[in-house]
């Protein structure tokens, strides 16, 4: 499986870029919004779905949004298409945020793929957080110190995912004896 791609764009189409590296041309589909901003000599992160008739690949610029659209087609009925058009919308934590405070921004350009099938996708990311966060070590410490999970969910809202373990308990702590 191909992971990554260095190369020089040799040619730039609606939906894909060719990108060629030690003379062998790669045809990397790519959104849009992607393509835009691509330089002549670039690395392209990507995914390989290969057919019975062809393997194709898909491109990002960033390894995130190569795992979000490996995310988003883990979601029924989400195909590789829709799956680029959204993973290049925003990063999954940017998606995360929208969702989370209702962004009508993001939620919008989600739904430009179709109102079902945009639910679809906010319903199956929210599901997501709530899993992880259940997963979330401060989560369990909190839950085991007696707390709610509207509680917990609400104080770990006011805490950054970059912060330590420690960090994120201590401000969750602070929130909840507000």
């Amino acid at each position: 499986m191909i992971y990554y791609i260095k190369g020089i764009i040799t040619i730039k189409e609606k939906d894909f870029v060719v990108i060629e590296s030690n003379g062998v041309g790669y045809k990397i589909f790519v959104a849009p919004e992607t393509r835009d901003l691509l330089e002549k000599e670039v690395t392209i992160y990507c995914y390989t779905k290969k057919t019975d008739k062809e393997n194709q690949l898909y491109g990002f610029p960033e390894k995130e949004n190569l795992e979000l659209f490996e995310k988003l087609l883990k979601i029924s009925g989400i195909g590789p298409k829709t799956a680029l058009g959204i993973s290049s919308i925003a990063s999954m934590e940017e998606l995360k945020k929208g969702i989370e405070v209702e962004d009508k921004k993001i939620i919008k350009k989600i739904f430009k793929v179709g109102k079902k099938k945009g639910e679809q996708i906010v319903f199956e990311i929210s599901r997501k957080m709530i899993q992880e966060s259940k997963e979330d070590e401060v989560y369990q410490a909190l839950k085991s110190l007696g707390f709610q999970e509207y509680e917990i969910n609400e104080a770990l809202k006011n805490t950054s995912s970059e912060d330590s373990d420690e960090e994120r308990m201590a401000e969750a702590l602070k929130y909840l004896g507000q």
